[in-house]
């Protein structure tokens, strides 16, 4: 019926698809206040792509 490469584009398309539709149901990421920043505790921050 559909050869492998046939399949493999809609299963990319598909799962494209869900990434897209799930992006809506996952919240923003929000930033903690406390816990962190004085003298003996401070904050480090590691920037990740």
């Amino acid at each position: 019926m559909f050869d492998a490469y046939t399949k493999t584009v809609l299963t990319v398309i598909a799962v494209a698809l869900c990434a897209i539709a799930v992006q809506g149901v996952v919240g923003d990421a929000d930033a903690v206040d406390a816990g962190c920043g004085d003298i003996f505790n401070p904050c480090f921050v590691r920037v990740v792509d």
